[in-house]
C-alpha cells in the first residue's frame, strides 16, 4: 500500500491549488506512487491541449520541476496600481514558455557540469525549484518572477519573458533567489553593508550605479534594477551579481568572454564578486585577472 508522502502533498499544491479539493485527488488518488501521482496530474490538468501536455511532461521528466499555477491574488503595486493576478496554465500560444523552459535548464546544466568539474570545492547552488507557479497579470506588468519557498512563479504576460535567452536569465535570478532563501539570507549577511555603501554613494547618480550594476536591467522610468528606489533590495543586487556570474563564465565556456569582468570595475565589485564564489561556486573564478589585458582570459 502506497501511503501519501510529502512529495504528493507538493503535487497537490502545486498543480491544483485553484481547483476543488477533491477534482485532483479523485482524477489521481493520492494511494499512487509519488512521482506516478505528479504525472497524473500533470496529464489531468494539461489534458486539453496536447502539445503543452507533451512540453510539461518532457519538463517534468527532465528536471523533476512541477508545472503548477501561482494562486496569489495580488504581487504588490506597479505605478502606484494594485497588481491583480489569477492563476494560469501554460496552454495554448502560451505553450512556448514551457519550451523556453526545458531549453534554459538543458543550458544550466550544459554549463554546470564544466563548472563542478573544475570548482576546486563542492559548488552549492542548487539548479532546480520544486515547481513552477504560473500566473497572468493580463498586461505585461511586473513581476516578470518570483521566487519563495522552493517555487519559481512565472508571470505569462511577464516584459521579461519575450524570448528564450530572457526566460534563461530570468529563471537564474530566480534560482539565486530560492538557494539565497536556503541559505538564511546571505546577501544580507554578506553584502548588506557593501550594497548599502553603493546606495550611500552615487544617491542619485545613475551613472554612478552603473559601474556597480552587475546587469543592465533598468527599472521603466528609473535606473538599476537593484538600485531603483522603487525595487532596491540587497537580495536583487546578490541574484544580479549571480546571474553575472553565469553569464560571463558562460560566456568564457563558449570562446567569447565578457569585457570587462564585473569584478575589475570597483573594489566593491571585486569584494562582492569573491564572496559570491567562494560561499556558491565552490571557489571557481575563471574570469581573467585584471591586471591582465582583454585578450588574457584566466582558465583552468
Amino acid at each position: 500500500m502506497h501511503r501519501p508522502s510529502r512529495d504528493h502533498g507538493r503535487a497537490i499544491r502545486a498543480l491544483c491549488a485553484d481547483l476543488t479539493p477533491d477534482a485532483c485527488t479523485t482524477a489521481c488518488p493520492p494511494t499512487l506512487p509519488a512521482r506516478e501521482h505528479a504525472q497524473c496530474l500533470i496529464d489531468f490538468r494539461f489534458a486539453d491541449d496536447s502539445e503543452a501536455l507533451d512540453l510539461a511532461r518532457a519538463l517534468y521528466a527532465r528536471t523533476g520541476v512541477l508545472p503548477g499555477v501561482d494562486t496569489t491574488t495580488s504581487h504588490g503595486t506597479y505605478g502606484g496600481t494594485p497588481i491583480a493576478t489569477q492563476p494560469a496554465l501554460p496552454v495554448g500560444d502560451d505553450r512556448q514558455h514551457l519550451a523556453w523552459l526545458i531549453a534554459s535548464f538543458e543550458r544550466y546544466e550544459q554549463v554546470f557540469a564544466i563548472l563542478v568539474a573544475r570548482a576546486p570545492r563542492p559548488i552549492d547552488f542548487r539548479l532546480r525549484p520544486d515547481a513552477f507557479g504560473f500566473f497572468r497579470t493580463g498586461t505585461q506588468a511586473y513581476p516578470s518572477a518570483w521566487g519563495q519557498g522552493g517555487v519559481v512563479g512565472y508571470n505569462l504576460d511577464g516584459p521579461l519573458h519575450t524570448n528564450e535567452r530572457d526566460v534563461l536569465e530570468t529563471i537564474f535570478h530566480e534560482l539565486f533567489h530560492l538557494n539565497d532563501e536556503r541559505r538564511g539570507g546571505w546577501s544580507a549577511s554578506a553584502l548588506g553593508e557593501l550594497f548599502e555603501g553603493i546606495v550611500r554613494r552615487c544617491g542619485r547618480d545613475d551613472g554612478c550605479f552603473g559601474d556597480f550594476a552587475p546587469h543592465d536591467t533598468r527599472v521603466p522610468n528609473g535606473t538599476y534594477y537593484p538600485f531603483d528606489e522603487a525595487t532596491r533590495d540587497v537580495r536583487e543586487y546578490a541574484a544580479e551579481l549571480a546571474l553575472r556570474y553565469f553569464r560571463e563564465h558562460e560566456a568564457i565556456l563558449d570562446g567569447t568572454p565578457l569585457e570587462p569582468p564585473f569584478k575589475c570595475g570597483s573594489e566593491e565589485n571585486r569584494v562582492a564578486w569573491e564572496r559570491l564564489v567562494e560561499d556558491f561556486f565552490g571557489g571557481l573564478d575563471l574570469s581573467r585577472d585584471c591586471a591582465a589585458g582583454p585578450s588574457a582570459p584566466r582558465g583552468s
